[in-house]
């Protein structure tokens, strides 16, 4: 069996991209690096790097413009003519041109939904594009539920397919401990980690909400020191917030990380925290699919606190693994984190939880197993050994 990604990029650290390269490479290690290829709209910034168990095709661009949008189309159709039995669309925004490619050569295809970008009407190319797949992927319950009710895409179309965690940075959350080398201090000091992108668009994710409950958290634990990982344009709002309600000295920004570093803050703080909103505007939403980062804490053994907002609180079992507050909610994201930091007993069995929990639903070896399911219709053998498989068209997968 011969697979086709279409991807937007898979050179950034972002949640799609990392999404991406770990199907893709769990992909591979089940039909065969040679015959899993990865098309990325756009190329990478950064230092060029090679899969083992995949092949990334050169990406069409670096810069959006009308031209190259068509010159991605085209190379798309000229790609899905070479021998493929199956596209896959890493975006959602993918879809038109893979349901040309299956107009014009009968290529099915399945399509990847991850948040907010699902959760409205769809425009009539994008619509046409989902109706046209053969199968949608939503990453949590809470897409699959928009899909269904927003967009009208029947039950039987769609197909929970979880996030995973890649081996190596599994290894890293579960491996021996470390001390970060960028390590501001936490010398003897309590931390609550957060970990996100700090884009002005991405304020629903709550870090403010969790420096305005600090005065209260720090009253019954006054050696607390609160980490932000992530860097983007609203760091300076953020700065400006912990200054201004007086606890900027409690309060550090550690920047973008390597994943080395992340994992030894993973494995510094006492607890996670992330009470993610999901915000609906005009025309739009904004809000987490499901949030990997509280599925990383997990695999680190720590406990969680996050939110009954959008996809996120499908990521923490509540009483579990952690604690699930009202979104927004300054008084309850104080008083879970207060309860996970004074409560050493509940936040070690809560972080026990969660370590069994994630490694059995949300590694490689768990979308392994989906796979296997997803694509058996196609002949999908557990290792690769170049032997192409081709056979018909892909068979109706229900939902679990």
């Amino acid at each position: 069996m011969r697979v086709l990604i279409l991807a937007t990029d898979v050179y950034t650290r972002g949640g799609i991209a990392r999404y991406t390269r770990t199907l893709a490479d769990t992909l591979g290690c089940l039909v065969g690096p040679e015959n899993v290829d990865v098309l990325p709209l756009l190329g990478g910034t950064g230092p060029a790097f090679t899969p083992a168990h995949y092949r990334i095709l050169e990406p069409t661009t670096n810069a959006l413009t009308l031209r190259t949008k068509f010159q991605h189309i085209a190379r798309v159709l000229g790609h899905s003519w070479r021998g493929y039995d199956l596209m896959i669309c890493g975006h959602l925004s993918l879809t038109p041109v893979a349901a040309v490619a299956k107009a014009c050569h009968g290529k099915p295809y399945l399509v990847a939904c991850y948040g907010a970008e699902a959760w409205c009407p769809f425009r009539l190319p994008l619509k046409v594009g989902v109706q046209s797949a053969d199968l949608a992927l939503p990453i949590s319950q809470f897409t699959r539920d928009k899909l269904h009710k927003v967009n009208d895409v029947p039950l039987d179309k769609l197909k929970l397919l979880y996030v995973a965690v890649p081996d190596e940075f599994a290894c890293l959350l579960t491996g021996v401990k470390s001390t970060p080398a960028s390590s501001p201090r936490l010398d003897g000091e309590r931390i609550l980690l957060s970990v996100g992108n700090l884009g002005k668009a991405h304020r629903y994710k709550g870090f403010d909400t969790v420096i305005q409950a600090l005065p209260g958290v720090l009253e019954a634990v006054p050696d607390l020191l609160y980490v932000i990982v992530g860097e983007g344009d609203d760091r300076t709002y953020l700065e400006g917030l912990a200054a201004k309600i007086g606890v900027a000295r409690h309060v550090t920004f550690a920047g973008s990380l390597s994943d080395t570093d992340l994992a030894a803050y993973y494995h510094a703080c006492d607890a996670f925290v992330l009470p993610s909103r999901a915000l609906r505007h005009i025309g739009h939403w904004d809000g987490e699919g499901f949030g990997i980062v509280y599925i990383e804490a997990a695999l680190a053994g720590k406990p969680v606190v996050g939110s009954f907002g959008g996809g996120a609180a499908e990521a923490v079992l509540h009483g579990r693994t952690g604690l699930l507050v009202e979104p927004g909610s300054v008084k309850e994201v104080m008083d879970a984190v207060v309860t996970l930091l004074t409560n050493q007993d509940l936040a070690s069995r809560m972080g026990c939880e969660g370590r069994r929990w994630a490694s059995q639903n949300f590694t490689t070896c768990s979308l392994r197993r989906s796979l296997q399911i997803l694509l058996g219709p196609y002949g999908l053998r557990r290792q690769g050994s170049g032997d192409r498989h081709h056979s018909g068209p892909l068979a109706p997968v229900l939902q679990q």
